[in-house]
């Protein structure tokens, strides 16, 4: 019993600890040296949290910020230490995070004689890191600013000197010592270079003008305006430069991104809050430091910004393999797919009608080989192509619960008004054979927008113009000159004489005559007809109407061929009544 009883008691001294993952989570301190209006600060604890949330572990977090861009007086730090050791004796803490210099200065002279026995993990450090006890662990911010200079050099194969920038506090200085050597070692290619310590954004935006397109420009850490006695934003600090610098801003941290630097070899805030999270998950199940070293490295990347590269004539190809871009807008493909695709197989059954159709005119021109047959196939062929057109403006139409005699009745309308314009006959009938599908983009319109009775929401008559970009777009794929001359129509019809209509502002004779005469007829007979928002207009209201928009909303000429003929065009109407 004796021997039973010691076996027993070696084997719970000498077994290992329960893996974290196999008890309740814990608790876990995190003090960021800065507040949450700083996005550095804010990406950061989403990294932590991201970490925490894929692992499993699900700690209680308790979050501090020190805010030490706003206040830096050590009667305050002092304060803050006295406040938060009352606030956390006695609490049970199973780990730390600190994030930047200022929370590891903080925790080593206020906080690690109550978590001393508590394992820390530092990331975001700049510096040289000083001697520390077993259970603090420091994840240096690795930077590799030579990367961001080689880059730079190579997108820049001209410049012969860099300029350097950062905001003289501690970190600025920090980065200066990390750069110099590297910018010594450049001196031997021709390159001078220059580092300014700015106490202020306004120092920092003067020199910049003082800088050249031969220059390179290196913005390092740059948070806070010494002058003013406050801390700046990314958005403000990239914001206010960006206008000024005459060459691409390059920069070490992607929280400067989005607001007018071109990018670099960058280090992520997201990244290193997620390194530091993963750091103390695998002290917590024993794994030694310098096994969990090996993934300090993955906090960086390449990113550029896709607005700023093409400001300056950059492309991807500039860039090495797996840099991400940010900012880049999707493709009108990417936004409408699904949309697109089905009008992709509506266009394709078009081609294949219109092909099969070619091929019984060429069977039956090979057998007949009479002239007057062929002229009657080849006058069956169009008929076919009109009516399939027809039936796809219907369609569009009565899916936006009008009539499918106004696509009929726009398109006579507008081959009227061509006549009387002086248009080839050729040209007018080819108008009222691609008029009808003026439309077709409201196949990518919402049925709740198309469908909604009475004044359409900001957002709602945004959604709905995008009908004339999308109709061209779509339209413009075939090479047929009726479907060409309809994605025209399409794409113009909703501009302004003026220049203020969409989707490109384009304004008087700069819009086709075609979108010119369509826009016309469209709102003529949308004016006469019944709507699910509207009354039908009276034929004075609606001649009142083109008097005002002459020379604004419409070219003046056809209003004034309009105006003076007002009772031909009401008969188009009689000829093609709504049910």
């Amino acid at each position: 019993m004796r021997r039973l009883v010691l076996l027993l008691f070696a084997a719970v001294i000498l077994l290992p600890p329960p893996l974290r993952g196999e008890a309740a989570p814990g608790t876990v301190l995190v003090v960021h040296s800065y507040g949450r209006d700083l996005s550095w600060t804010e990406e950061l604890h989403q990294g932590i949290v991201e970490a925490f949330r894929q692992s499993g572990e699900r700690p209680d977090l308790r979050v501090e910020y020190l805010d030490m861009k706003h206040r830096l007086a050590p009667d305050y730090l002092d304060r803050l230490g006295a406040l938060l050791r009352y606030k956390f004796r006695g609490v049970a803490i199973d780990g730390v995070i600190l994030s930047d210099n200022g929370a590891f200065d903080f925790y080593r002279r206020h906080l690690s004689s109550l978590f001393s026995d508590v394992p820390v993990v530092a990331v975001g450090y700049n510096g040289s890191i000083p001697p520390l006890p077993p259970n603090v662990h420091v994840i240096p911010e690795e930077l590799h600013l030579e990367r961001t200079l080689d880059l730079a050099l190579r997108q820049n194969p001209g410049a012969r000197r860099i300029r350097a920038f950062h905001d003289g506090t501690e970190t600025g200085r920090a980065v200066e010592e990390e750069i110099r050597p590297l910018l010594v070692a450049r001196e031997g290619r021709g390159i001078s270079w220059e580092i300014r310590g700015c106490a202020s954004l306004a120092e920092a935006e003067s020199a910049l003008g003082e800088t050249t397109e031969e220059d390179i420009l290196l913005l390092l850490a740059f948070s806070r305006d010494e002058r003013d006695n406050r801390g700046v934003t990314p958005r403000e600090v990239v914001g206010t430069l960006s206008l000024v610098a005459p060459a691409p801003l390059y920069s070490p941290w992607t929280h400067f991104l989005g607001f007018g630097t071109l990018g670099g070899y960058m280090l992520s805030p997201r990244n290193v809050g997620y390194t530091g999270a993963r750091y103390l998950e695998g002290l917590w199940r024993g794994q030694a430091p310098a096994v969990l070293s090996r993934a300090v490295d993955l906090q960086a990347g390449y990113f550029a910004d896709y607005a700023v590269m093409r400001r300056f004539g950059l492309d991807e190809g500039d860039f090495p393999p797996g840099t991400v871009i940010v900012g880049r807008p999707p493709s009108l493909y990417e936004r409408h797919r699904e949309i697109l695709l089905v009008a992709a197989v509506v266009i394709a059954l078009l081609l294949v009608v219109i092909a099969l159709l070619m091929g019984a005119l060429s069977r039956k021109n090979r057998l007949l080989r009479h002239r007057a047959e062929l002229q009657s196939l080849q006058k069956e062929l169009l008929d076919a192509q009109e009516e399939t057109i027809d039936l796809i403006g219907d369609a569009i139409e009565g899916r936006s619960h009008e009539t499918a005699n106004h696509v009929r009745r726009v398109a006579e309308v507008a081959a009227l008004l061509g006549e009387k314009r002086g248009l080839d006959a050729s040209d007018v009938e080819l108008l009222r054979r691609a008029a009808p599908l003026h439309d077709l983009g409201k196949i990518a319109v919402p049925d709740a927008v198309l469908s909604k009775p009475g004044r359409l929401s900001d957002e709602e008559f945004e959604e709905a113009k995008k009908h004339a970009a999308i109709g061209a777009a779509l339209l413009g794929r075939s090479r047929r000159r009726a479907l060409q001359v309809a994605a025209l129509i399409a794409g113009q019809h909703h501009e302004r004489w003026d220049g203020s209509g969409y989707p490109r502002r384009l304004a008087g004779e700069g819009i086709h005559i075609m979108g010119r005469l369509v826009a016309v007829a469209d709102v003529f007979d949308a004016l006469l007809s019944r709507r699910c928002y509207k009354e039908p207009w009276t034929a004075e209201a609606v001649a009142d109407y083109f008097r005002t928009q002459r020379g604004r909303q419409f070219d003046p000429d056809l209003v004034d061929l309009v105006l003076n003929d007002m009772e031909a065009f009401l008969a188009v109407r009689e000829r093609f009544p709504d049910p």
